[in-house]
C-alpha cells in the first residue's frame, strides 16, 4: 500500500511471489480437512460391547468336575484389538470317589473377575471372524463342610480360599457387526490357590485346578 502512493520516492517493485495464498484457497483446504475428519469418524471401528458368556468344560481336573459357568463382559474394540473386563461364577462338584467328595457338602462355587484381551486378524469380517484371547484375574472358591468342625468355642461350617486364574484361547464370532455379535470360544484355563484359607487353615489340599472350557457368547454394541 505504501509503494502505491503518488509521492513514494523509490521504485515500486514488489516480490514476484505472494507471501500466502488467497483466503478462498485456505477455505477450500479447511473444508478438505473437515471432510476427512468426518470420514474417519464415521468409519471408525471403535465400539463398546456389553455381552454375556456361558458354557461348561470338556476337561476338568484334578479335584472337580465342572457343571456350568457364566460371565458378563464389558469391552472396547478398535480394529484388530479389544480390551475389557469380565466377572462371573463357575459351579463345580468334587470328583466322584475322591477324598474331597467325602469332606464337602454339595457343590463348590468359584467367583471370578479379571481382564481380557483379544486380537482379531481379520477385523473387517462380519461373519465367521476368528480371534485369539488371553485372560488374567482373581478367584474366590467357596465350599461347605459335610460335617461341622469345632475350633474352641467356634463352629466352622464352611471355608473359602482365594487365588488367581490365567487363560488363553481361540474363538470365532459367527456374526460380528457394529451392533451385534454372536460366537463361541475354547479357553484352556488354570486356577492357582493361596496357601491359606479364609478360616486361617493352611491350604495343603488345593494346588491348581485346570479346565478346557467351551463357551457361547452374545453381545450388543452400546
Amino acid at each position: 500500500m505504501e509503494k502505491a502512493k503518488d509521492d513514494y520516492p523509490e521504485e515500486r517493485e514488489v516480490p514476484s511471489q505472494r507471501d500466502r495464498r488467497p483466503w478462498w484457497e485456505d477455505e477450500e483446504d479447511d473444508q478438505s480437512v473437515a471432510d476427512e475428519a468426518a470420514y474417519l469418524a464415521s468409519n471408525s471401528s471403535g465400539r463398546v460391547y456389553l455381552g454375556a458368556r456361558g458354557g461348561n468344560s470338556w476337561k476338568s481336573s484334578p479335584y472337580f468336575d465342572s457343571l456350568m459357568d457364566a460371565e458378563l463382559l464389558l469391552s472396547f474394540r478398535d480394529a484388530h484389538a479389544e480390551a475389557g473386563v469380565f466377572g462371573g461364577f463357575k459351579s463345580v462338584t468334587a470328583k466322584e470317589g475322591s477324598s474331597i467328595e467325602e469332606s464337602v457338602d454339595g457343590g463348590v462355587i468359584f467367583l471370578r473377575a479379571g481382564i481380557e484381551g483379544r486380537y482379531y486378524p481379520f477385523p473387517d469380517l462380519e461373519f465367521f471372524s476368528p480371534y485369539l484371547l488371553g485372560q488374567a484375574g482373581g478367584i474366590y472358591m467357596y465350599w461347605s463342610f459335610k460335617n461341622p468342625l469345632k475350633a474352641g468355642a467356634d463352629t466352622i461350617t464352611s471355608d473359602s480360599v482365594g487365588g488367581m486364574m490365567l487363560g488363553v484361547g481361540i474363538g470365532v464370532n459367527v456374526i460380528d457387526t457394529d451392533f451385534l455379535r454372536i460366537g463361541a470360544a475354547c479357553i484352556p484355563e488354570t486356577h492357582l490357590f493361596h496357601s491359606e484359607t479364609q478360616e486361617g487353615f493352611q491350604n495343603d489340599v488345593f494346588d491348581y485346578y485346570g479346565t478346557v472350557r467351551w463357551a457361547l457368547e452374545a453381545g450388543l454394541s452400546l
